[in-house]
């Protein structure tokens, strides 16, 4: 059953929590078919908020107004909330509710956490399994309301770990001229917590006599502001005037790095390791990602980053893969100490000096090894926290209910359905677009009609090679006379023998997994009829949708609705549809020339069938200046046929 999720969380913030935030929303919006997503953004400290214009701000935009105005109407409720924030913060929002929290990095959780969990929601999430033991293992001995003793108070709510998935991007390049050959990257907020200071100290007590080395502080002390960059300038200034005569370098980058200029950092050829030796990591996603790129790493053996630091050899054992810097574990600073947060009797781990020191020269000693242990530890990564069964894991314990996961094997036949009309211009594009869909050849039968009885034989010439290539997938015709579009259509869908039915135009193009989008949510939906998405727009032919000019722009398509569907074609050229809908509401009315659809999809509607939407873009819709709904000359015969459609439904 699909239900009504409301996330609330800092979902544009540049922080670790923003993080999470998106890591949520795209593991839910995986499976969409399960869950109607609402959005309500909230601030996250002092940290900005991102600047992005890509297709998932444009969806995170939409949905925060779709949110906005679900809410104003009366009765509106949900079923599940997910708050991503710290435990303090959480609400009874929902009639099941699911708290999201980084955790803990220290040995214990405040009795506040206790208390909100045990009060506000119905299960926890955390992002470790230090975390999740911390969470456990709390206990307090209190007194309930009556006075009477309650020893080992704790957590009574379930409590799950789930790990980030793989973060890979291409490299983009960073204004930083690296002088220096032997470099050592830090990735970390500059707070009490990732020890920081010492970082930067005993790495010059190391180098401060070797021109080669260098260490590339990738910091702020609060936010990307520039009196941040300058207070934090600042900062480093006052530390390295302990060393005036350091013949390495410290290069400090400030501010926002997108996620393929961190990867550049990550895999530049003069970068050695990543240091981490904060004092706890709820996760470690700087950790992470570094071991994604195949970097060293320089770190504890101690919180969050056990996860994923770890290989098992051969006989199960997990060893880390990293150059281990020893600790200990002793309370937390006074300074760390946050009311409600961090307590004060609970404890972290504190780095030992030497060994710190000895990591250093070791991984520039040593630097074959531990290359190769960084590879190991690579691929260990890339085969078993794929985004795939990261996101698996969250659905399904946010959902809280046995998922059934729709498999290939499980879909019928689709019926794809073109009309062909002088399309020599766009026919070899478009049958490579097709038939390289990712389950063409496996649940796909392509009914291709050629209406034009007399052009050129471009069209069948190019069609008949791919016949060749897939014989089981494609049935083509050549009919003796144009019966117009509509008609050309019905008698394709008569030849079909697929339980689904799409449409492909000849001059636009699909997401490589569209079909089986599409296909997926029709089948886990068997009370819908139709499903649609929006589609990127481009003014230029021939291009795909992998790679295309569209910059974003695209048809947002609203809700299904009776009356959006009056006011707006909602599948226009991207929709899938049970064959089923012919033998109740007929077919597409022959006397149209461009709104036969529209009829089609509000005739049906009009009795009680209902539509869709699958969020995000799947196809590329090319504003054909010569196409018959998009040429200027046909705008005049265009509206009448509409306005007919808009009067006959009101």
């Amino acid at each position: 059953m699909k239900k009504k999720i409301l996330i609330k969380a800092p979902i544009l913030s540049r922080s670790g929590y923003g993080e999470q935030s998106r890591f949520a929303l795209q593991a839910l919006r995986s499976r969409e078919d399960l869950f109607d997503i609402y959005l309500v953004n909230i601030p996250w400290g002092k940290t900005g908020q991102t600047i992005s214009t890509d297709a998932e701000r444009q969806w995170i935009d939409d949905c925060i107004l779709k949110t906005m105005m679900y809410t104003q109407q009366p009765g509106s409720q949900f079923d599940i909330s997910l708050q991503v924030t710290i435990p303090n913060e959480f609400e009874k929002i929902a009639p099941v509710n699911v708290g999201y929290t980084a955790g803990i990095e220290t040995t214990k959780i405040a009795a506040e956490w206790i208390d909100k969990c045990n009060a506000m929601v119905d299960r926890v999430v955390v992002v470790s399994n230090h975390s999740k033991k911390v969470f456990e293992n709390t206990k307090y001995n209190v007194k309930d309301q009556h006075g009477n003793d309650v020893p080992n108070w704790g957590i009574n709510v379930p409590v799950e770990a789930i790990n980030y998935c793989v973060r890979l991007h291409e490299p983009e390049s960073v204004a930083l001229d690296l002088t220096t050959d032997n470099n050592f990257l830090v990735v970390s907020q500059w707070g009490p917590r990732k020890n920081v200071d010492n970082t930067i100290k005993w790495f010059m007590d190391v180098f401060k006599d070797d021109p080669t080395a260098g260490l590339v502080l990738k910091t702020n002390t609060v936010s990307d502001s520039i009196t941040d960059r300058i207070y934090t300038g600042n900062r480093l200034e006052a530390l390295l005037r302990a060393y005036p005569d350091h013949k390495c370098k410290v290069y400090l980058v400030h501010g926002d790095l997108t996620p393929g200029q961190l990867a550049w950092l990550y895999q530049h050829p003069k970068m050695k390791a990543l240091i981490n030796i904060g004092h706890g990591e709820g996760f470690g996603l700087p950790l992470f990602e570094a071991a994604c790129n195949g970097l060293p790493l320089i770190t504890t053996t101690w919180s969050g980053q056990m996860d994923f630091i770890c290989v098992p050899n051969k006989k199960g054992k997990q060893v880390p893969k990293v150059v281990p810097v020893n600790y200990d574990v002793q309370p937390v600073q006074k300074e760390a100490v946050w009311k409600g947060v961090i307590v004060e009797d609970s404890m972290w781990a504190y780095p030992k000096e030497a060994s710190y020191k000895r990591a250093l020269t070791a991984c520039i000693e040593k630097e074959k090894h531990y290359k190769q242990e960084a590879k190991r530890l690579q691929k260990h990564i890339l085969e078993n926290f794929t985004t795939e069964k990261m996101h698996e894991q969250f659905v399904q314990f946010v959902y809280g209910e046995e998922i059934k996961k729709v498999e290939t094997a499980d879909l019928p036949k689709i019926s794809l359905i073109t009309s062909v009309y002088n399309a020599a211009e766009y026919i070899e594009e478009l049958m490579e677009d097709i038939t390289s869909q990712s389950i063409f050849e496996e649940k796909c039968e392509w009914v291709i009609l050629n209406a034009n009885a007399e052009g050129d034989d471009v069209e069948e010439e190019t069609i008949q090679r791919y016949i060749e290539k897939y014989p089981n997938n494609i049935i083509y015709e050549r009919l003796s006379e144009d019966p117009g579009i509509y008609e050309t259509w019905n008698l394709a869908i008569q030849k079909a023998t697929g339980e689904y039915i799409t449409n492909v135009n000849c001059d636009d193009r699909k997401h490589p997994s569209s079909l089986e989008r599409h296909a997926k949510e029709l089948f886990a939906s068997p009370e819908i009829d139709l499903v649609y998405a929006d589609s990127l727009i481009t003014d230029n032919p021939n291009e795909t949708f992998i790679k295309n000019s569209s910059a974003d722009r695209r048809y947002n398509f609203p809700e299904f609705s009776y009356d959006n569907l009056r006011m707006v074609n909602l599948p226009h050229n991207n929709p899938m549809w049970r064959r089923s809908m012919h033998d109740r509401y007929g077919y597409f009315d022959r006397k149209y020339r461009s709104a036969g659809d529209w009829e089609m999809w509000l005739r049906a509607a009009s009795q009680g069938s209902i539509y869709k939407k699958i969020n995000g873009p799947l196809g590329l819709y090319y504003f054909n200046p010569t196409g018959i709904s998009t040429n200027p000359d046909n705008f005049g015969w265009k509206r009448e046929e509409e306005k007919e459609v808009f009067e006959k439904y009101k």
